[in-house]
C-alpha cells in the first residue's frame, strides 16, 4: 500500500487567503496606495465578505510586512524611510545576484528560456500599452531567477520582500520613461546571460536596483488613483 502521507488532500485556498491575496494585489497595482489607512470594516464591505476572514488576512500580510500597525480592526499600507528603502535593495540586490549565479549553474537553459519568453510578452504589453500586464511581467522576471536556482531559502528570502518591490516598482514605473528603461534592461540582462556573460548582466541589474534605491521622492510623490471606499 502507498504511504498514507500520498493519500493527502491537497488544501483549498481558505476564504481569508483569497482576501489576502486581492489585498495584496490592491496594493501592488497601486489601488491602496503607500499610507492608506485600511480598516476591516471598509475592507468587508469592499471584498462582500465577512469581517472574521478579512481580520486574519490583515493579520497575514501585517506579518509579510506590506501592512503595518497595531490596531486589530485595520492597518494602513506599507511605506518607508530613504535609509528603509536603500536597505531593502541592498538586500534584494544580494539575493538576487545569488540566484542568478545558483540557476546559471543548475539550469541555464530552462532559465534563459523563461527570460526570453517573459521579454516577448514584456514587448506585446509594452505595445499594446498593458501597464498592469507589464508590472506581473516585470515580478514574473525577476522571481524566474529564483524558480530556477533550486533553493527554497533564497526563494524564501526573496518572497519577504518581493511584495514591497512590486510595490515600489508600480509607483517608479509611472515616471517619465522609466517601462522604457526597465524594458531595454531586461532585454539586456537576457542576453549576456544567454552569451555567458553572467558579470555584465549582474551589473545591468545592480544599475537597475541602485537606481531605486535611491528614489524615495519619486516615489512618495507619485500620484496614483484614489482607492474605492
Amino acid at each position: 500500500m502507498d504511504r498514507p502521507g500520498r493519500l493527502k488532500i491537497e488544501r483549498p485556498q481558505s476564504l481569508s487567503e483569497i482576501a489576502a491575496d486581492h489585498i495584496r494585489e490592491a496594493i501592488i497595482l497601486g489601488d491602496f496606495r503607500l499610507g492608506d489607512p485600511l480598516t476591516e470594516n471598509a475592507l468587508s464591505k469592499l471584498l462582500g465578505i465577512s469581517k472574521t476572514p478579512v481580520r486574519e488576512a490583515i493579520a497575514a500580510l501585517k506579518r509579510e510586512g506590506i501592512l503595518q500597525g497595531d490596531s486589530q480592526k485595520g492597518a494602513r499600507v506599507f511605506t518607508q524611510t530613504p535609509e528603509q528603502l536603500h536597505q531593502m535593495c541592498v538586500y534584494r540586490f544580494t539575493l538576487e545576484t545569488a540566484a542568478v549565479r545558483m540557476a546559471m549553474k543548475v539550469d541555464p537553459a530552462g532559465l534563459i528560456l523563461r527570460l526570453e519568453t517573459i521579454c516577448q510578452d514584456m514587448t506585446k504589453a509594452r505595445d499594446t500599452h498593458d501597464f498592469a500586464g507589464y508590472l506581473k511581467l516585470d515580478r514574473h522576471f525577476h522571481d524566474a531567477f529564483f524558480e530556477f536556482a533550486g533553493n527554497q531559502f533564497l526563494r524564501e528570502g526573496y518572497g519577504g520582500v518581493s511584495p514591497k518591490v512590486a510595490t515600489l516598482r508600480t509607483y517608479l514605473s509611472l515616471a517619465p520613461k522609466r517601462v522604457d528603461t526597465s524594458y531595454g534592461e531586461h532585454i539586456q540582462i537576457t542576453q549576456m546571460l544567454k552569451a555567458s556573460r553572467i558579470e555584465d548582466a549582474l551589473n545591468i541589474l545592480h544599475e537597475q536596483i541602485d537606481r531605486g534605491s535611491h528614489a524615495i521622492d519619486e516615489i512618495t510623490k507619485t500620484r496614483l488613483a484614489s482607492p474605492a471606499q
